[in-house]
């Protein structure tokens, strides 16, 4: 439980820090990139302001250039009395100057052009120049229109104002002519692809030679003055008519022209065909120029030069911030490296505590137990005594080999090392197995033993060693906690998942003191046990439970317990297995048991059993219980003894050879493959036992690779002993 909540709580704590990483990037690349749009407009800006500044420099020389005409044509003007004269002057004037025309306008309104003298408004090709200079003080003035005699383009017209000049009196008071009339100004005429092509207006070229800028320079009409590159596909040369044509755009027309009438500087996007653009307008610095300057500028100019910046930065911070995380990361993982490492440290020196205290105990017993015996043995009228004493350190070694093999199968279990080995198994035999063996200490402690068994389908495939594992712990235990007058009932009944398999479910309930809300989250946790009062007095390793947990675990079932203190305790049992017909050698058993017990065991009486074990100790008590169940026993010191000894043997003459795993000179898997091997007829037969304090599975595996039959755990168990070996005389008998 605790090891889902903590999976569940890091796969939040991952998914949260994946949500802040995004959002973080997200709301980065969001003020990044405003930022450096504004920082990309600021150079926009500066672009911008340089060509505003260039061709307002440009004009302010055209305007030079007529004070310069004016100079000389006050050093000229006593030889300019004749129209033709005129005429040929203000040709080869217009020639040297950046002007495409340079008039004289006189104070009449007529002037002089490079051809021809223009008297009045009679004249078809006559403009009134002197409307230039209506409702203005200023000496200077700028107008774009169209002139006949300069075809369908327009022209930039220039105006210098030559008297009453408050900076240029020298000016003043020029006469031209035969009738001497005063000079008003003079009058330059460019056409507008003049200053286009002398004006670098296109800014901002892409990889593929393609324009993605342009200066232009519009009137207070909105009318361009300098032509950007879409005006002359246009319908209209108005700015103002292209903001109404456009897809989108942040100002109107008309706050356009609003903003210009109060000569304000600012920028707006547009959108045209489905591009979209910056629009930096500004005025010419110019009080004679009521102009306004503009540069437009592709947003693919503005996104490519602040992407690649807001990527570097993305990816920076992103780096940062990951880094951040994988210390924060690194940082919990150590802080809960240390928890665990204080918690095993405490756990390991609590089990150490429970080991030692439970350890102790049972050889404490049977230390002293033997010390009386050897004190008693002399003494006739102790004889009884001793027998019990006996029976006393019996059940104590048994219960010292029970706590040793549980820790032994809690390790094996946790390290994945215990295979289940499903087989054909009886059910209500099982059954009736377990409650058979727990009858006699059940109801010796006065408590009601009931059983309730509803089997439907009588064979399934399981694995009963450790089903039978799992009950007789469950069944053990509410044993010992059930006190006198209560009652134990163990049922189980099944259920069909499909056609092929069942579900089994092996429910043991008793009235005994029950455990406490606390401990019931813990039960099935290692080395934990209920420390209420009822039950301080109850020995055990706090493993089995544990073990039981593992063991259904691993056969696919599951295993709940309901309880209530002081009220007794349900645990619950569902093992899913498929259904299988009743083998042979089960349907038999009963027979062969009725001849066995007819023939009194005449064949294991005679049977010859070859012992290969290098303890002298554990060999001597071997041979001793083998020849009081009448069998004949042979001692072997190691491997190569056991070796030679079979090999010197008649054949058939040893049934059963019991192979101890590790021993001097050869060890058992040595020995058991050479004997195996050997030139005789029943090297492939004899029935070899591995015999050893190693019960790991690859210990197992070991052995049965080396040619041994079966597996026997030391301490060895004379019941299992006999039982295997009952089953070889089984399988002999149904060969027959």
């Amino acid at each position: 439980m605790k090891q889902s909540k903590s999976k569940c709580f890091y796969a939040f704590f991952v998914f949260f820090i994946i949500v802040v990483i995004f959002l973080a990037i997200y709301v980065c690349s969001i003020v990044t990139g405003n930022i450096l749009e504004d920082v990309a407009v600021s150079n926009i800006r500066e672009v911008a302001v340089h060509d505003r500044n260039t061709i307002t420099m440009f004009i302010e020389y055209n305007w030079k250039n007529q004070q310069r005409i004016g100079e000389r044509l006050k050093r000229n003007s006593q030889n300019l009395k004749t129209v033709k004269q005129i005429n040929e002057y203000l040709g080869l004037e217009a020639y040297e100057s950046t002007f495409d025309k340079v008039y004289l306008l006189m104070e009449d309104g007529s002037y002089y052009t490079d051809v021809t003298y223009r008297k009045d408004s009679n004249d078809p090709d006559y403009y009134p120049y002197m409307d230039l200079f209506k409702n203005t003080d200023n000496y200077k003035v700028i107008a774009y229109d169209s002139l006949p005699i300069m075809g369908s383009d327009k022209v930039v017209i220039y105006g210098y104002k030559l008297p009453d000049n408050p900076k240029d009196e020298v000016l003043s008071g020029i006469r031209i002519g035969e009738d001497r009339k005063e000079v008003y100004a003079v009058i330059g005429i460019c056409k507008r692809s003049t200053i286009v092509d002398g004006l670098v207006i296109e800014n901002y070229v892409d990889n593929s030679g393609n324009t993605q800028g342009y200066s232009s320079v519009v009137n207070k009409n909105g009318e361009y003055v300098v032509d950007r590159k879409d005006a002359a596909s246009s319908v209209s040369d108005s700015l103002f008519d292209i903001i109404e044509r456009s897809d989108e755009s942040d100002l109107k027309f008309s706050d356009v022209q609003e903003k210009m009438l109060e000569g304000k500087e600012f920028w707006f996007y547009m959108k045209k065909n489905g591009v979209r653009e910056l629009n930096y307008c500004a005025p010419l610095n110019s009080s004679s120029i009521d102009w306004y300057f503009i540069m437009s500028v592709n947003y693919n100019v503005i996104r490519d030069q602040t992407e690649l910046f807001v990527l570097l930065i993305v990816v920076v911070m992103s780096v940062a911030i990951i880094v951040i995380i994988i210390a924060f990361v690194l940082t919990i993982i150590m802080q809960r490296k240390t928890q665990i490492a204080h918690a095993q440290e405490k756990a390991q020196s609590e089990f150490l505590s429970n080991m030692s205290h439970e350890i102790r105990t049972p050889l404490n017993g049977i230390v002293g137990l033997n010390y009386l015996m050897m004190n008693a043995i002399d003494a006739p009228e102790k004889h009884l005594q001793i027998k019990e004493w006996l029976k006393k350190s019996q059940s104590t070694a048994e219960y010292l080999l029970a706590l040793i093999n549980d820790v032994l199968d809690i390790s094996k279990l946790q390290a994945g090392k215990v295979e289940v080995t499903p087989a054909p198994m009886l059910v209500e035999t099982m059954l009736e197995s377990v409650y058979s063996m727990q009858y006699d200490n059940i109801t010796g402690r006065e408590v009601e033993f009931i059983k309730d068994f509803h089997i439907t389908v009588p064979c399934i495939q399981c694995d009963e060693v450790h089903i039978k594992q799992v009950l007789m712990n469950i069944v053990g235990n509410a044993a010992k906690f059930t006190p006198a007058g209560g009652f134990i009932k163990f049922s189980a009944h099944q259920s069909m998942i499909d056609e092929n398999h069942v579900m089994t479910t092996f429910i043991c309930k008793d009235t005994g003191c029950g455990m406490s809300k606390e401990f019931l989250s813990e039960i099935f946790n290692k080395f934990t046990q209920d420390r209420s009062s009822t039950s301080n007095s109850t020995k055990g390793t706090g493993l089995g439970m544990a073990i039981s947990k593992l063991l259904v675990n691993a056969m696919g079932g599951e295993i709940s317990v309901e309880s209530e203190l002081n009220k007794g305790s349900t645990f619950t049992v569902e093992i899913p297995s498929e259904i299988c017909e009743i083998p042979d050698y089960l349907k038999t058993s009963s027979d062969y048991a009725e001849k066995t017990a007819d023939n009194s065991n005449n064949d294991v009486e005679s049977m010859k059993i070859l012992v290969a074990e290098d303890n002298e100790l554990n060999a001597e008590i071997l041979m001793e219980i083998l020849s009081q169940f009448d069998f004949i026993p042979v001692h072997a010191q190691n491997g190569q003894e056991a070796v030679e000894i079979f090999e010197k043997s008649k054949i058939n003459e040893f049934k059963i050879i019991l192979m101890d795993m590790r021993m001097p000179v050869l060890d058992g898997c040595e020995a058991s493959s050479r004997i195996r091997k050997l030139d005789r007829e029943d090297a492939k037969t004899v029935t070899i036992f591995a015999c050893t304090a190693n019960s790991f599975q690859e210990d197992r595996v070991k052995a049965l690779d080396s040619g041994m039959n079966d597996f026997l755990t030391k301490p060895i168990d004379i019941n299992t002993l006999l039982r295997k070996m009952e089953k070889i005389n089984h399988e002999k008998y149904n060969s027959q």
